[in-house]
């Protein structure tokens, strides 16, 4: 993707996060029924962690969607989850996977965006998102685009924050019982 490509897609997403209408509001875990995660696929370890979440969220009742950017050369482990590419951009910036507007239309108690590192493809679907509740680590630009942030140390163990984000979020609405 080119200079200005990244920055017309930046500015769509960021005009999209504006128009956005969506109620946002968060619900209580237990009350929660459906929830989506997206990430980048990185490597086995952060897949498996993430493959981890939703096994645990689904045993607790809820429904899971999960969707995941690959990069060029990226690998989808065990073709469970649905993707996106770079491909999935238009040259104008706009999104034209059916899959990520899909996902985008959900209306998710809880969108789980699990990226340590600003994913201007996952920002764009998080800026369309339905979502009720979106939860990620804290990015300085994210903040129109995330209702709930949680900050890591430098260099963290993904398999460790996930259990981290999940934690916290189990605890909203359950007044620290």
């Amino acid at each position: 993707m080119t200079v200005i490509n990244k920055k017309l897609l930046e500015n769509r997403t960021h005009k999209l996060a504006e128009e956005n209408s969506t109620l946002r509001h968060t619900v209580g875990y237990q009350e929660a029924d459906h929830v989506g995660i997206l990430f980048s696929q990185v490597d086995r370890p952060k897949y498996a962690a993430v493959r981890n979440l939703a096994k645990q969220l689904k045993k607790d009742g809820k429904k899971v969607d999960v969707l995941c950017y690959l990069s060029k050369n990226g690998e989808n482990y065990d073709f469970l989850y649905n993707y996106i590419t770079s491909k999935d951009v238009s040259l104008w910036g706009k999104m034209h996977s059916d899959a990520a507007i899909t996902f985008a239309q959900q209306p998710f108690d809880y969108l789980f965006y699990l990226d340590l590192k600003s994913n201007i493809y996952l920002e764009n679907i998080l800026a369309m998102s339905q979502a009720k509740c979106r939860i990620g680590f804290y990015q300085k630009q994210g903040d129109d685009i995330l209702e709930l942030m949680l900050s890591v140390k430098k260099d963290p163990v993904m398999s460790e924050v996930i259990e981290q984000i999940f934690f916290y979020t189990q605890k909203l609405g359950s007044n620290g019982k």
